[in-house]
């Protein structure tokens, strides 16, 4: 018999992001690279995003076309997308209305159930279960809970760039990927597709500043504003440089003084490269997640985007500026971006001894 396939469930696109799709490929390569084990994707329909995963090689078992007046079956996809590849795991990545119940079923016919950040009640039928420390764990029922819940920094997924990078002897100095110029370096980026226009909103806000830095503009691969983005770089009184589909992300972090970024993977990625950032929240419970980060010294959190005036984010940037040049040091915590090594070694090990 041939190895058992880990069948990913994720979504992207220009709505919701593309923040899950590029930590479950962190994860796909690692049990790949690492663990020779086979894996697959199951996703809504959305180009980018499926091109994101066929591009490094993973197959996608797409939601079928469905008639005007049919019904979309989730449960009988998602089983079907299960059968085909032969799964031996299932790995949830998605905020969306998939039942608890159809989890269980999965899980009582020998599936191994791994939730990634999941606060629904799916969670309760996962065989493992991976968190960063965000407050709202612990505030969750986790009554009937059989699985393994792990909780941490050590659990956060990045991606392969950021855990293959040379690390700092320890988390309260500097990294040693970092080599900052004489101007400091502002980095804006505010995920693969920025529906709320947050990029202009920061824009705005570095143009009421003074301070000699420059910015880089980094714009992803679903950036639905560019028209609105151009008009308003013509009119600024400040220079920019746009970057636009960057392969190395890891590479622009690094290079950066600070940064000011919507909350998602994009927060966790600079904290593990020890690049202080100001987060500007997409909803409250990225906000109530976004604490952590602040409560561990690796950034400002400014709250939910609709609360936060473009004075708002020039003072945030402008005091955070101050404090790098007086010299003050962030107190850091271990984010070290090998997340998706630790979490893949579980699965591969439970697959492994299910098979025995």
């Amino acid at each position: 018999m041939g190895k058992k396939t880990i069948l990913f469930r994720c979504d992207g696109s220009r709505e919701i992001g593309f923040g899950s799709v590029v930590r479950c490929l962190a994860l796909a390569d690692e049990l790949s690279q690492v663990h020779h084990v086979p894996s697959a994707f199951a996703m809504r329909e959305s180009p980018l995003a499926f091109d994101m995963v066929r591009q490094k090689g993973y197959p996608v078992l797409a939601t079928p076309q469905q008639a005007d007046d049919e019904a979309f079956d989730y449960i009988r996809w998602l089983d079907g997308s299960i059968s085909q590849v032969g799964a031996g795991a299932l790995i949830l990545d998605v905020r969306d209305d998939l039942q608890r119940d159809a989890v269980d079923t999965w899980r009582r016919q020998g599936v191994l159930v791994v939730a990634l950040d999941d606060p629904s009640e799916r969670r309760l039928a996962a065989d493992l279960a991976f968190y960063p420390p965000v407050p709202q764990v612990q505030n969750l029922d986790w009554s009937g809970f059989s699985g393994q819940l792990y909780t941490g920094w050590e659990w956060v997924v990045l991606r392969r760039e950021l855990s293959h990078r040379p690390q700092p002897r320890s988390f309260h100095e500097s990294s040693p990927v970092r080599e900052h110029p004489r101007r400091p370096v502002v980095l804006v980026t505010m995920g693969g597709s920025d529906p709320e226009g947050l990029t202009l909103k920061a824009v705005a806000a570095l143009d009421l500043l003074y301070e000699d830095f420059e910015t880089v503009l980094v714009l992803g691969p679903a950036f639905p504003h560019n028209e609105e983005l151009k008009s308003l770089l013509a009119a600024a009184r400040r220079s920019y440089t746009v970057k636009s589909c960057v392969t190395d992300m890891p590479a622009l972090m690094a290079h950066s003084s600070l940064a000011v970024t919507s909350f998602g993977v994009t927060a966790y990625e600079l904290a593990a490269l020890g690049i202080p950032a100001i987060y500007v929240c997409l909803t409250q419970d990225h906000f109530a997640s976004s604490t952590c980060l602040v409560d561990a010294g690796m950034g400002k959190s400014l709250g939910v985007f609709s609360q936060v005036s473009e004075e708002m984010l020039a003072d945030a940037v402008r005091e955070l500026l101050a404090r790098i040049a007086d010299g003050e040091k962030m107190i850091r915590r271990p984010v070290d971006g090998r997340g998706a090594e630790r979490i893949a070694l579980l699965v591969a090990e439970r697959m492994r001894s299910g098979e025995l």
